[in-house]
């Protein structure tokens, strides 16, 4: 009877030590395009001349994250010689197998060339936010 006492606590100390070992939510892998197929980008874009992209599309998956996750997406422009400026923010609900897809579209009367940037992070999370840069020529 002693032994199985035993065997019940430590079962139950080693449940609650792996319930609290979580994993944090991460972002996999984060792609940018103008022209997906389905859901995805076929590659990933750095590069975008104004004249053929109306949308840059970025897609990106999440790893180990609860349900209704909560992704931030900011959109960064730098001209030449100038601070960089926030030029559009969003946010998504997400799940562990999510894929985020969010895009920004083309200003009125095109894309000002310069350096662009985005920024994709897990909201109220310590993980640091992913950032991807690309250019418009």
């Amino acid at each position: 009877m002693k032994k199985l006492n035993i065997v019940f606590c430590l079962a139950f100390f080693i449940s609650i030590i792996l319930s609290s070992c979580t994993k944090d939510a991460s972002i996999r892998e984060v792609k940018l395009c103008n022209n997906p197929s389905g859901d995805q980008c076929a590659e990933d874009m750095t590069d975008f001349f104004g004249v053929e992209t109306d949308t840059v599309h970025l897609f990106a998956s999440l790893a180990d994250a609860p349900k209704n996750v909560k992704v931030e997406v900011t959109w960064f422009y730098q001209a030449f010689d100038k601070d960089k400026e926030e030029i559009m923010r969003g946010s998504f609900d997400s799940d562990e197998n999510s894929t985020i897809h969010a895009m920004l579209y083309t200003n009125t009367p095109g894309w000002p060339s310069g350096e662009y940037s985005v920024n994709i992070k897990i909201a109220d999370s310590e993980s640091e936010a992913v950032e991807k840069k690309f250019k418009i020529e």
